[in-house]
């Protein structure tokens, strides 16, 4: 037994003397030039009052919108109404939701990436050490994808709103990008 392991089982011994339940070690293994971006919910009244564009929403109804707010909604993917509902953009049709949707159906929240499902699957948790401090979080879990997010790409969702977009600046770069020895890391130099 190796020093770290006698570490380890001493730190779960005196975890488990104060009654903490669960410990448990886990092997990270990170890669570096990782390109990483940020995607955001626009709102609709950031963008002015000008109402020039009329889009069909599937199974709603014909509204105006501001023709901005609808490229930076086909652009993220969802955005928030003047109505407080969210507008989406995918499969060629705008949808109706209470919330933004990740690629699961479920409502998207700070903490969620899109990444190419061929090379990392869905729900896998990974960390971008150089991006915790601007997200204040450590842990982000793979339930979005993109039409753009291939490769050695992942896209950051930094929320809704103006900061939430400066943020989504902030994010971008190329990083490095760890995953738990559990998550099956992704080959190195895959080619397509």
């Amino acid at each position: 037994m190796n020093i770290f392991n006698t570490l380890v089982i001493t730190i779960c011994a005196f975890a488990a003397a104060l009654f903490l339940s669960g410990c448990s070690h886990q092997k990270i293994a990170c890669q570096s030039s990782w390109k990483i971006t940020g995607f955001y919910t626009p709102i609709s009244t950031d963008f002015g009052a000008g109402l020039d564009q009329r889009i069909k929403i599937k199974n709603f109804k014909a509204l105006k919108f501001n023709s901005d707010f609808i490229n930076a909604v086909k652009l993220e993917g969802w955005g928030k109404t003047r109505f407080d509902w969210y507008l989406g953009y995918y499969g060629g049709q705008w949808h109706k939701e209470n919330s933004p949707l990740n690629s699961l159906g479920l409502p998207l929240a700070i903490g969620a990436v899109a990444v190419d499902n061929q090379l990392i699957a869905k729900n896998t948790t990974l960390q971008i050490p150089a991006i915790e401090k601007i997200m204040d979080i450590s842990h982000f879990q793979a339930v979005d994808v993109g039409s753009a997010i291939k490769r050695r790409h992942v896209d950051v969702y930094t929320g809704e709103g103006e900061k939430a977009k400066k943020r989504s600046f902030e994010v971008t770069g190329t990083h490095q990008v760890c995953f738990s020895a559990q998550a099956q890391a992704p080959v190195v130099g895959l080619s397509r």
